[in-house]
Formats: structure tokens, C-alpha cells, sequence
């Protein structure tokens, strides 16, 4: 009977090392799935959805409304309490932040902060030690070994009514300002839902990663793009 519990105690998951358990364990299922199928259901609109100017203004304009969310919301204002800000204000930042789909005020700032007191350590939720891919996106997809960030106070955010508020409800911000939101701007205002989602989804590469990496990816979709047209115009030329 010793045996056997003894057995049973080293085969429970807490006494399996991190890095010895199954892939699929370790993989943060949410944010993978954010970050591949919302962009490849976006391509293919891309593709298939005529691009209106009206719904690629919009795409602009609401990309950098996600983005100061996150650089003058999340990071600025909570993160390092660089300022303050009025109650409307954090309302907008908590929502358009939502909408760049990286997390809540508290998770995102809970860790921003270990980043900056534990840079480029093992306690670094990102560290560029672990390479350029992982510190721009993997850290996204792969699940932090429990216990190994390092401690960051996050006090003032629990007492935060607009912080607590948004993180109990992420979700619900994430899907209203990341999806429904700018589709719904774009089909009531001109008609064009599907090119409000393809469009926005798209430009959401930018929120998803990094400008560089974004760049690569629609700068290969819209030289694609062109040359299927053109291809396509070649066959029609040709079957006429």
C-alpha cells in the first residue's frame, strides 16, 4: 500500500517538472486560438470582401484607438501610474484597450511590472533571453510555469473599481470592442459587415504582435492579393 501511494504521490501533476509535461498542457488555448484563426478568417474576407476606402479609414482609425488603449491606458496609466485620469477616460481606455484582445488591465499590467523589476531574467514573463520569437508572441501562446514570474505588486490595481470591473467581465470587453464593436461601426454606418471584421481583424495583427513581424505578414497578403487579381483577370481576358 506504501508502494502504491508513493507511486501515486510521483505521478501527480504538481510533482511532473514543467517542462516534462504534455505540449498541450502548456499551451494558453485561448490566446492561440486568438491569434490564429481570428486572423486567418480575416485573410480569407480579405480575399473575398471587396475593400471599401470608408471601411479601410476605419480600420486605421480604430487600430490606434486600441492601440493608445493599450500604450496610454494599460501601460501608462496602470502599469506605471505615469498620470491620472478622469473617470470617462478610463472607461475609453478600458474599453478600446479590450479591443487590441492582450488581456486585462490587471493581468497585462500585473505582468508588465515583473517585466520591468525582473528584465531578461527567468522571472521575466518575457525575457528576450529566451529569444526574439518568444519575447514578441510566444510568451502569448505558452502558458508561464506556475510560480516562476516574479513578484510584482499589483495592490492599487485590486482597489481599482474600473481595473477590477473590466477584469471580471474581459470577455464580455474583449469580444464587444475587439469584434462586434468595430463590425457593427462599419455595417451600420455604410453596409460593409463583412469588410468591417475582414478589414479590422486584419489590421489587429499589429495589436496581436509586433509592427515588424505585422508588416511581413500583410505586405505578403497584399502582394498576393495583387497577383491573384491579376492572374484572375489574365483567365477572364483569356476565356472571353
Amino acid at each position: 500500500m506504501t508502494g502504491t501511494k508513493t507511486r501515486s504521490n510521483v505521478d501527480e501533476p504538481s510533482q511532473v517538472p514543467w517542462n516534462k509535461r504534455p505540449l498541450y498542457k502548456r499551451i494558453h488555448w485561448v490566446h492561440t486560438l486568438l491569434l490564429t484563426l481570428t486572423p486567418l478568417i480575416a485573410v480569407y474576407g480579405f480575399f473575398t470582401t471587396p475593400l471599401l476606402t470608408k471601411t479601410l479609414i476605419w480600420s486605421i482609425v480604430y487600430y490606434f484607438m486600441t492601440g493608445i488603449g493599450i500604450t496610454g491606458g494599460y501601460h501608462r496609466l496602470w502599469s506605471h501610474k505615469s498620470y491620472s485620469a478622469t473617470l470617462p477616460l478610463q472607461l475609453t481606455y478600458a474599453f478600446v484597450g479590450a479591443g487590441a484582445v492582450q488581456g486585462s488591465i490587471k493581468w497585462w499590467s500585473r505582468g508588465h511590472r515583473a517585466h520591468h523589476r525582473h528584465t531578461d531574467t527567468e522571472k521575466d514573463p518575457y525575457s528576450a533571453e529566451k529569444g526574439l520569437i518568444y519575447s514578441h508572441i510566444g510568451w502569448l501562446i505558452m502558458k508561464p510555469e506556475p510560480g516562476k514570474i516574479g513578484y510584482a505588486d499589483t495592490s492599487d490595481l485590486n482597489k481599482d473599481p474600473v481595473v477590477a470591473f473590466q477584469h471580471n467581465f474581459y470577455p464580455y470587453f474583449a469580444l464587444s470592442a475587439g469584434f462586434i464593436f468595430p463590425t457593427l461601426v462599419a455595417g451600420l454606418g455604410w453596409g460593409d459587415w463583412r469588410g468591417g471584421y475582414s478589414s479590422q481583424q486584419l489590421l489587429a495583427l499589429y495589436s496581436y504582435t509586433t509592427p515588424l513581424f505585422a508588416s511581413i505578414v500583410l505586405l505578403t497578403i497584399l502582394v498576393s492579393r495583387a497577383l491573384m487579381t491579376s492572374i484572375l483577370q489574365g483567365i477572364t481576358s483569356l476565356l472571353r
